[in-house]
């Protein structure tokens, strides 16, 4: 005897309860749609953020630009060592990378002692500790 059964016996046994309820026992019990209205079934794909590239060059002329242009489009940021530049040619690529910050709505950030950071728009700088976001704008050469 089931335990609803049991508990039926033991009230009609005091007296009795009408009892209304009959039919949850034999119906069947359906599950509440697991979805919501309008939704289709199919299964939830993970989402994993892309892995960010960067990019190490080290120029040896102005040629080298249009490579570190191409890295920055594609959306991966560029880390330039220009220890190896003259001063003139260091002069013209940093001005050639804050046009091209300015260009594509990325950042240029010093991080060493001439050693550029670009990054694309999608790419956030921080500066500090604190993480709060750098303030894009063109790089000093003083």
């Amino acid at each position: 005897m089931s335990l609803s059964g049991s508990l039926r016996a033991a009230v009609a046994q005091f007296g009795g309860a009408r009892d209304d309820y009959d039919d949850y026992e034999t119906g069947e019990y359906e599950s509440p749609a697991r979805s919501a209205p309008g939704r289709d079934d199919r299964p939830l794909a993970l989402v994993r953020p892309r892995r960010v590239k960067f990019a190490l060059v080290t120029p040896q002329d102005f040629d080298d630009a249009q490579k570190i242009a191409d890295h920055v489009r594609a959306g991966d940021p560029v880390i330039v060592d220009l220890q190896g530049c003259d001063d003139q040619l260091r002069k013209r690529l940093t001005d050639f990378f804050s046009g091209l910050a300015y260009a594509v709505d990325g950042g240029v950030e010093s991080v060493g002692e001439q050693v550029v950071l670009l990054a694309p728009p999608a790419v956030e700088l921080s500066s500090g500790a604190g993480g709060e976001p750098h303030r894009r704008g063109f790089l000093n050469q003083a």
